[in-house]
């Protein structure tokens, strides 16, 4: 979940970063990473030596997701 949270605060990030600002050692995000590009919640763009992490939001789990967590903001 941390990962997820962290990808919609900050939009499309390197793995390195993502790491650091989850707070999530970057062993464990490689293996939640690839949980989550199986499960369709995410995409990995391969550019070389760098990998970005981008939340796919042509499944509407992420929308409904990002739309309840933008929703408990206003409150």
């Amino acid at each position: 979940m941390k990962i997820l949270l962290t990808l919609m605060q900050y939009g499309d990030l390197s793995l390195t970063r993502l790491s650091r600002l989850s707070k999530v050692r970057f062993s464990v995000l490689k293996r939640e990473i690839l949980i989550l590009k199986n499960k369709g919640y995410i995409e990995i763009i391969d550019s070389g030596r760098v990998k970005i992490a981008r939340l796919n939001y042509s499944n509407q789990k992420v929308i409904i997701l990002k739309n309840l967590l933008e929703e408990l903001e206003d409150i």
